[in-house]
Parts: structure tokens; C-alpha cells; sequence
């Protein structure tokens, strides 16, 4: 999508909807405008754990057994070490 020169002083108060005002402030004005542009009329649900499988993979490839992975796959994945540990010890998920 191209963005036009006249698209250059819109504001989140532009929007036209409370969702779009706040994908406009978490996500900035250009997603807002490219979801406006892009998927008119498209109603989307974005569920809480969008990415649960992958970080699970992430995990399965990344855990060594050792704490300090344990330690360091806590932090980037934003979880528990008891969350983490399970995600660890279940069986591969398969491709």
C-alpha cells in the first residue's frame, strides 16, 4: 500500500472507531491505515495465545536441559520456569 502525501498529518483522533484508535496507538497509524485499506470490513479476532505453538517449538529446540538455558527461555518467552519446564518435557509437536 502507498502511503499519500495527504495521509502524512492523520492522528489517532482520525480514526474512525475505537479499535482502530488503539491498533493506531499500540501499533502506530501506518498499520491502522494499512488495516483500513488492506481488509475493509474484515472483523478480526486476535486470540490471547496467537503464538503459543511456536514459542512451545522454540522451546523444544532451544532447552538443553541445563538451568541457564531454563533461566534464558524464562526471559525471552515471558514465562514461568514451571510453565517453561512443562512446555519442555512434552512430546515434539509434530511438523
Amino acid at each position: 500500500m502507498d502511503f499519500k502525501p495527504w495521509m502524512e498529518n492523520i492522528t489517532i483522533e482520525d480514526m474512525p472507531n475505537d479499535d482502530l484508535k488503539f491498533v493506531a496507538q499500540c501499533a502506530g497509524i501506518k498499520a491502522a491505515l494499512t488495516l483500513i485499506f488492506c481488509l475493509p470490513g474484515l472483523i478480526l479476532n486476535i486470540p490471547k495465545n496467537a503464538l503459543k505453538k511456536l514459542k512451545e517449538r522454540y522451546i523444544l529446540k532451544e532447552y538443553d536441559g541445563t538451568k541457564m538455558t531454563l533461566n534464558r527461555l524464562v526471559i525471552e518467552c515471558e514465562l514461568s520456569q514451571r510453565q517453561e519446564l512443562r512446555k519442555a518435557k512434552k512430546p515434539p509437536i509434530p511438523k
